[in-house]
Parts: C-alpha cells; structure tokens; sequence
C-alpha cells in the first residue's frame, strides 16, 4: 500500500479554516449590500443623486467608512460597464491618490437646496427606504447567522459567546446585534441535536385557556405537552 503524498503541511489548519470562512462571510455580506445597495439607488432615481443615496445606505446600515468605500468603488464600476442602465445622470468621478474614488460635488447651492427640499416633501420615498432597510436587515441577520454556523465547523470546540464575539469583531458588526446572532447561533445549533419538539395540545372538554376563568392552580386545565 503507497503511502500518502499528502504532508502534514500541506493540512488545512484549523486556522486557515477559520479565515477561509471569515473571507467568505465578508464576501457574503459585500455581495448582499451590493444589491440593496442598487435598489435604493434605482427606487430613488430623479429623487436623490447616487452618491448620496449610498451615503443614506451607509448610515443607515451602520457601514464602516471602509466598507462604504468599497461598497462605492463596486457601485461605480457597475454602473460603468452597465452598457443601457437604468440609472441616469450619473455623477463626474474621479480617483483619489490613495486609489480611492470620489464623486464630484460641483453642483450648485442651489440645485443642493432644491434637491434636500424635494427629499423633505418625497413621503413616500421615505417610506420606501425605511421598508427597505427593515428589509434588508431581516436578510442581512439571517446570512449572519449561517455565517457564524460555517465558522463553527471549524471552530467547534469554540464557546458560542466566544465565536460570535469573534466573528463581529472581524467584520466590524455593531456590538448591538450581540444577542440576536448569539441567539440565532443557538437555535441553530440546538436544531443540529434533532432533538424531539414538545407541542402544547389542549386537554378534550376543557375550556378555552384564553376565555376568563378563575384561577383554579390546576395545570391540566390549560392543557398538557405533547411530543411532536
């Protein structure tokens, strides 16, 4: 029997594992706000101007001033290969020395007072903004969440407060979202034990647990648990 060619070098560390799933956790998490992104700038065409429509996503998302650069970088060569786009007048640009891209501002005072008054009377953009960012949040948690599980498989022995800590000090998510991915991370990891749900079924002839009734300290009166 031959040997393996494979070296003990050549063996994933648990390490490299760990920055293989952050890297795609990022790529992930670039990609969604890429397309939410575009949507806010095409529902908000004739209304508010690229640029600034990227800069209401960064705020309102809590973007990093790293991640919205990158974000408007890949905006802008999108639109740029875009050979019929549905966005019009789309803003001068230019490349700053540190490589960054920068938008041209040289409109006028007064089209500037124009366009935030007609941002101001636009009730319903705004609704559709404030829709669109619960929206996206709900989407953008749930990627979170399997993110943490993919970082897992390879840090399993990795308390689950400890990894999560981990995973949003590496992609730089607002420490306000702690408990939701901490909790997400659990029920995941809880729906991996299979382990039997219980059910709440009413016990026959007993009345409606909602209606009035006194309180009578017989716990069968408002049912029992049943396995599923």
């Amino acid at each position: 029997m031959s040997k393996s060619n494979r070296s003990p070098g050549n063996v994933p560390t648990a390490a490299t594992n760990m920055n293989v799933a952050l890297a795609v956790a990022r790529q992930r998490l670039g990609d969604v706000h890429f397309q939410f992104a575009l949507e806010l700038i095409r529902r908000g065409q004739g209304e508010v101007a690229a640029p600034q429509a990227l800069i209401i996503y960064g705020r309102l998302h809590y973007l990093t001033e790293i991640d919205v650069q990158t974000l408007r970088n890949r905006v802008l060569v999108y639109l740029g290969q875009v050979s019929n786009t549905e966005v019009t007048q789309l803003p001068n640009t230019f490349v700053a020395i540190d490589g960054g891209v920068e938008w041209d501002v040289t409109a006028s005072m007064v089209e500037r007072i124009r366009r935030r008054l007609n941002g101001r009377r636009n009730y319903d953009f705004r609704e559709w903004v404030e829709l669109h960012t619960g929206y996206a949040q709900s989407k953008i948690l749930r990627i979170h969440v399997d993110n943490l599980v993919n970082l897992r498989e390879s840090n399993a022995d990795t308390r689950a407060a400890e990894l999560t800590r981990l995973y949003m000090r590496e992609l730089n998510v607002r420490d306000g979202l702690f408990d939701a991915l901490y909790y997400g991370l659990l029920e995941r990891m809880y729906e991996s034990l299979g382990e039997e749900e219980f059910v709440f079924e009413e016990e026959p002839g007993q009345p409606d647990p909602s209606a009035e009734t006194e309180a009578s300290g017989d716990a069968t009166t408002f049912g029992r648990l049943k396995k599923a």
